[in-house]
């Protein structure tokens, strides 16, 4: 597969460095930081909330949502979002900066705030979903520290857009994370995945532990974004009946969705014969989810459920992305195969 290097959005010059406050969301931004959104993304952005000043306001008192603010001459000119998903991880995500700002540095102010933020709310890690319109934020999430770990085909859906950025078809994102806490791991590993995962494991400066794996609770379940038109099925372990009780699942993820994720805990002992059973049915490698559900980390597969997928002009700033992408698209065409 080739890997298109060459797509670019609008052109954004650096700009000379101005006097910025980077800070914590006060109840009076809500109404500038809507009218940001719209300046990147029109009326596109799926999450309609972020249009509606009340919800920026209504997270000032929030124990899920951190929003953090760029401030230039008492005006808001940019916006983070630390969204937490439990008391070990959460999601940078929702970036904005007002198209006259941009390339001032602005956006790697508010990362650096958003770093210590995490820190002192005790997460062991943060990720972010990087779409790959263009590389300018994986560019970003490299420049602080993280590690690039999965490549999810067509999880954004096609009628989201920046201005002048568009595509057809569902467009993928670069999971990277940021390991805040470097606690040994001892986990499985399924063997015909166990290379590639291995070496995020070392690039993530993560050790593992040759000791036996602590035991898991064997659960299986489904969750959807039905607007996004996505699913996934989280599995801990082997579940009694698992191949009748995951057949359940995924007809009914099948029912309204284009991409379909399957995330398996890297406690399960029976992850080779899981492995297996998701590569028969048409899944094949995404990467690694750390910290993901619960503090555990898991190994992320995909199943396409529609042909309007990208894959072939997906922008890449690094190596790794490059080589995950072929990867990727590799693992699609073994499995298809078999």
């Amino acid at each position: 597969m080739n890997v298109i290097t060459n797509i670019h959005s609008p052109l954004i010059y650096k700009q000379q460095k101005i006097d910025i406050i980077i800070r914590d969301i006060r109840k009076v931004d809500g109404e500038e930081i809507t009218e940001i959104f719209k300046e990147n993304y029109g009326d596109t952005y799926y999450e309609k909330n972020f249009y509606n000043p009340r919800f920026w306001d209504e997270t000032i008192t929030s124990k899920k949502y951190y929003p953090v603010v760029a401030e230039f001459k008492n005006r808001v000119v940019g916006q983070f979002l630390l969204k937490l998903n439990d008391k070990y991880n959460g999601e940078i995500l929702a970036v904005v900066v007002h198209p006259n700002y941009k390339g001032r540095g602005i956006m790697n102010k508010m990362f650096d705030y958003i770093i210590q933020k995490a820190k002192n709310l005790g997460l062991y890690a943060i990720y972010g979903e990087a779409i790959m319109f263009h590389p300018f934020s994986q560019k970003a999430n490299l420049k602080h520290g993280m590690v690039e770990s999965a490549l999810q085909l067509g999880e954004v859906a096609s009628f989201i857009a920046q201005k002048n950025i568009k595509f057809e078809k569902r467009t993928a994102t670069l999971v990277s994370y940021k390991i805040l806490k470097n606690t040994p791991k001892s986990l499985y590993f399924p063997k015909i995945y166990e290379k590639i995962i291995k070496e995020r494991y070392k690039k993530a400066k993560i050790k593992l532990k040759k000791i036996n794996v602590k035991p898991i609770r064997n659960s299986l379940n489904l969750w959807e974004k039905k607007l996004l038109k996505i699913a996934g099925i989280v599995i801990d372990g082997k579940v009694k009946n698992f191949k009748n009780r995951f057949d359940f699942l995924f007809s009914k993820a099948k029912i309204n969705t284009d991409m379909i994720y399957a995330d398996i805990n890297l406690k399960t002992k029976e992850i080779d014969e899981i492995a297996e059973f998701l590569n028969k049915k048409k899944f094949f490698y995404s990467g690694i989810l750390f910290y993901r559900y619960h503090g555990d980390d898991y190994l992320r597969l995909q199943f396409e459920n529609t042909p309007n997928v990208e894959e072939r002009y997906n922008v890449c700033y690094s190596d790794y992305c490059k080589f995950l992408s072929r990867f990727v698209i590799k693992d699609k065409k073994r499995v298809l195969r078999n």
